[in-house]
């Protein structure tokens, strides 16, 4: 399941092999791997498959039946956004909020 979800996730996203290599520090030889399902990528290659094409961990495994756009980042990611959002007055800090909730509740 996941070879043939990752191989249209790329192609839907015109992404070839040789880029997503790339951005995954592999050879394309081994996103060909992948997408044949002759082997697998690690934990953390998903994780990082899923930023890419800004999908959950569950659709790239063929958990879930649609791509919900969820981004998954690591927890120095997150820590850096928390010490950035601190530096700002509350003021911005409660417009921020109220924009992601707006934007969200659009998305229903």
């Amino acid at each position: 399941m996941f070879a043939k979800i990752l191989k249209t996730l790329r192609k839907s996203n015109g992404t070839t092999q040789c880029e997503l290599a790339e951005k995954l520090g592999v050879k394309q030889s081994t996103v060909s791997s992948w997408e044949i399902g002759r082997s697998r990528p690690t934990f953390e290659q998903v994780i990082e498959i899923s930023n890419i094409f800004t999908c959950s961990t569950d659709y790239l495994l063929g958990k879930a039946d649609n791509d919900n756009n969820y981004v998954y980042t690591d927890n120095k990611t997150m820590q850096n956004f928390y010490v950035d959002f601190a530096q700002l007055s509350k003021a911005e800090q409660t417009f921020l909020v109220k924009a992601v909730k707006a934007y969200v509740q659009s998305q229903k």
